[in-house]
């Protein structure tokens, strides 16, 4: 987020609202050519609200300045001599105090680090106001405070303007950009780990038994897990210690009888299916019928399946059953030899 949105967006929340500017003023005649002190014509040192008039008048100005003398000559610091006006100061909403930053100080350096540039700035180019990337130099959450309240009194309006609506759920993908544009208002230390640590996104991002589930979203598409997920460190603080396996895979009884995992392929094989493909060498490896001989092999089907009758095999040797039984085509050999002896 560049400085002018920012500063547009403080314009339109009412922290920095068009400025009537109707005087002719060139800072750096004060400032950088005869180093007047800011605090000289602002009255600022004990200023504690944003709504203080910090702006000279004419009395102040006649300090140095005869005006009295020369009423009539006021085209030497008004735009319209005509219909002469000075500064307007608009409503804010900002929650500032001059008091609190200065210090007592009356140090021009002090002022112009939050009043960047205005030792060379006409009154009639640019208002004074600092942008929010200025105030984010020391408010980074360790100097000082960086929360939207210190500053806003409206804050549910500027996080309005700022974000939309769903935006709790689209920022995932901003910040796998790199997040340079949350950093001017965020900083990821403290503002991300009040909602990104640990547990606490269960039922908000992912649903209570995601963890049982997340396979499937992470074998289809991978590269959205990882606009919030490292899957080199993440992934990694549970499936290395099991070599990438589940912690129920390692049950005793999970591949041996009673063959716990098939209640578990029955219930939701899809979930499987998020590790496993239909032709995976782990199920391979014991699903597969290597010797055509009925009954030698781990039990896969219910026993219904017996009377096998028949089916779509016959006419079709590509079909799923041969993914796992070897088709011969031949009477007594392989999976026909389950239906059909030697002398069919």
């Amino acid at each position: 987020m560049n400085t002018i949105i920012l500063s547009v967006i403080i314009m339109l929340i009412g922290g920095l609202d068009k400025t009537e500017i109707g005087l002719k003023f060139d800072h750096s005649a004060h400032v950088a050519m005869r180093d007047i002190e800011c605090a000289t014509c602002h009255n600022v040192v004990d200023s504690e609200l944003s709504s203080d008039r910090n702006i000279p008048d004419h009395e102040t100005c006649s300090d140095c300045h005869a005006i009295e003398e020369e009423p009539a000559n006021c085209v030497y610091c008004h735009i319209d001599p005509d219909d002469p006006t000075g500064l307007s100061k608009p409503e804010t909403e900002l929650i500032f105090s001059h008091k609190s930053h200065l210090k007592g100080s009356t140090d021009n350096k002090l002022c112009l680090s939050c009043h960047i540039g205005m030792e060379n700035v006409a009154v009639s180019q640019l208002s004074s106001h600092p942008v929010m990337q200025d105030c984010f130099s020391c408010h980074d959450s360790f100097r000082a405070a960086s929360e939207c309240s210190v500053c806003h009194s409206k804050v549910e309006e500027m996080t309005t303007l700022v974000h939309d609506p769903g935006w709790k759920h689209e920022h995932k993908f901003a910040a796998d950009l790199g997040g340079e544009n949350c950093v001017p208002c965020h900083q990821p230390e403290t503002f991300c780990s009040s909602c990104h640590a640990g547990d606490n996104l269960v039922e908000t991002v992912h649903e209570l038994n995601y963890r049982y589930s997340h396979g499937i979203d992470a074998r289809s598409d991978e590269i959205l897990c990882q606009t919030c997920h490292e899957p080199a460190t993440f992934c990694s603080s549970c499936h290395a210690g099991a070599g990438h396996i589940p912690l129920d895979h390692m049950a005793s009884d999970w591949a041996l009888p009673p063959y716990t995992h098939a209640e578990s392929a029955m219930q939701d094989v899809e979930t499987c299916a998020s590790c496993h493909s239909s032709d995976s060498p782990v199920c391979a490896n014991c699903h597969f019928d290597s010797d055509g001989i009925l009954g030698t092999n781990p039990p896969i089907h219910p026993s219904s399946i017996d009377d096998l009758g028949e089916g779509l095999w016959h006419d079709d040797p590509g079909f799923q059953c041969f993914v796992c039984h070897v088709n011969t085509q031949s009477a007594g050999t392989g999976f026909c030899g389950y239906c059909h002896g030697a002398v069919d």
